[in-house]
């Protein structure tokens, strides 16, 4: 059997509290981007050849990673409600936001109409505001985890949206004006950049900007209790922290090793997190049709179980009268005929009484083991009708069909010779039988058949019990 789904397993990363497990493989993905770093940083200032492709390649891929990661955690938001999810996915479509511009501007990359032109300082301002403002949202993430999500409502998903919808238009109008600023307002940006050297000013703002970046690494961690999503972004952090160093602090400027091997990091870096969604998103959609599927098992379950009679195993009452206008319409429409068989247990209370409830439960299991197997057609139906009587729909049936079957059931149980010493009928248990039958230019009702039926065990309860009587109907 499978194993229940607890509410851990439906947990998202952003309120799944850190395992052993997460920890060790987080620490593993740090401990190897550590080494690369400790590879390449004595290289860093090592110039390399300009490869026109990276930059676009660079730019495509961190826009689709952080783009793909805004989506997932503003999805999370609309269900969990928690501002600081809202904060984070914002701080994802905002480097998305900035990335795209970098590459808009970017010297060299596009030259579209109606694009401000960007100047020499331009773009190392535009990757200047980018890697300064995800550490800032970082640490607003970092201070409202603990905060309480709102509560659910009815109108949730509708106040979810307008709350994406106003960060979205937030973020695009920010990313715009510090673009329109960079390119238009070029002549008051600092000289971070002479030719392809980073100047002492550029290291000294780069600098505080990755003292920025370790301040958001130590907001996380001072958190007392961390989530998953804790933790692989304080990889991401690390990846940052790296990508910097090499790109930007410990290199001579652009196109050196540093200036390639910081960018992969940022790439690296972008994608931690999406990789993490991505699974876990794939773990409970896995989960999700593992759930669905023992839910319609159990459905199938109760439906059975609704459906039949839990002492005898035969189909209850609600099936018998749903089984039988089904049957009676059929008939009326192909004019064909139907039989009904209403069976009781001769002298039951008096069964029970002096061999108790649990032998006449197993006594009424016995009879209905006998009934079941007498519907040799996959049409035929037995079920219990009320306490010890039972029935028998016989769909294509004749009087005389349902006349054998009715005694080949009422000889079968007498083989069993079950005792019963306080029956005036004999010493073992038998049953009375009462057979209707819709003829195919008959117009009764389903009523009236078993009013028929039920008129037919009367007379045959009457005439001595342990016989079938008919009642032939017109």
């Amino acid at each position: 059997m499978q194993a229940d789904l607890t509410d851990d397993q439906w947990a998202f990363l952003a309120t799944k509290p850190a395992q052993p497990r997460d920890i060790r493989l987080a620490l593993t993905a740090t401990a190897v981007s550590f080494a690369f770093f400790l590879g390449a940083l004595p290289f860093a200032s090592q110039p390399l050849s300009q490869v026109s492709a990276f930059i676009p390649v660079y730019v495509s891929l961190l826009v689709i990673c952080d783009l793909i990661t805004a989506a997932l955690l503003f999805g999370q938001y609309s269900v969990l409600r928690s501002a600081a999810l809202l904060v984070l996915a914002s701080g994802y479509l905002f480097t998305a936001c900035v990335t795209f511009a970098y590459a808009l501007i970017f010297p060299g990359l596009f030259d579209l109409p109606g694009v401000p032109r960007a100047g020499p300082q331009t773009s190392s301002a535009m990757y200047m505001f980018w890697h300064a403002g995800f550490p800032l949202f970082v640490m607003a993430y970092a201070r409202l985890s603990g905060a309480v999500p709102a509560s659910p409502s009815a109108t949730v998903p509708r106040v979810a949206h307008r709350a994406i919808l106003r960060a979205i238009a937030i973020v695009v109008a920010v990313t715009l004006g510090y673009t329109l600023f960079a390119t238009l307002g070029q002549a008051y940006l600092p000289r971070f950049l002479e030719g392809n050297r980073t100047t002492v000013a550029g290291h000294v703002v780069l600098a505080g900007i990755w003292l920025l970046d370790l301040l958001a690494l130590a907001a996380l961690w001072r958190r007392k209790s961390h989530t998953v999503l804790d933790i692989w972004l304080m990889v991401v952090l690390c990846a940052w922290l790296f990508d910097i160093a090499l790109g930007a602090v410990f290199n001579s400027g652009r196109y050196d090793l540093g200036w390639y091997a910081g960018r992969t990091y940022g790439v690296v870096a972008a994608s931690f997190l999406l990789v993490v969604l991505v699974t876990e998103n794939t773990r409970q959609y896995a989960q999700l049709v593992q759930a669905s599927l023992e839910l319609r098992a159990a459905n199938a379950t109760l439906a059975t179980l609704s459906r039949h009679d839990a002492l005898t195993g035969l189909a209850n009452r609600r099936s018998f009268d749903e089984y039988l206008a089904e049957q009676w319409a059929s008939a009326r429409r192909h004019q064909r005929s139907m039989a009904l068989v209403l069976c009781d247990v001769d002298h039951f209370k008096a069964y029970n009484d002096h061999y108790g409830h649990p032998a006449g439960d197993a006594c009424l299991a016995r009879v209905a083991a006998v009934l079941g197997s007498s519907c040799a057609r996959p049409a035929d139906l037995a079920a219990r009708y009320g306490g010890e009587e039972f029935a028998l729909i016989l769909p294509d049936t004749d009087i005389a069909g349902a006349t054998q079957v009715a005694e080949t059931a009422r000889q079968a149980l007498a083989a069993l010779k079950l005792p019963h010493a306080h029956s005036s009928t004999g010493a073992s248990v038998s049953l009375s039988c009462g057979v209707a039958v819709l003829h195919p230019d008959s117009v009764i009702t389903a009523q009236e058949l078993i009013a028929a039926a039920d008129a037919a065990l009367y007379q045959a309860k009457h005439g001595g019990r342990n016989r079938v009587a008919l009642a032939p109907v017109a």
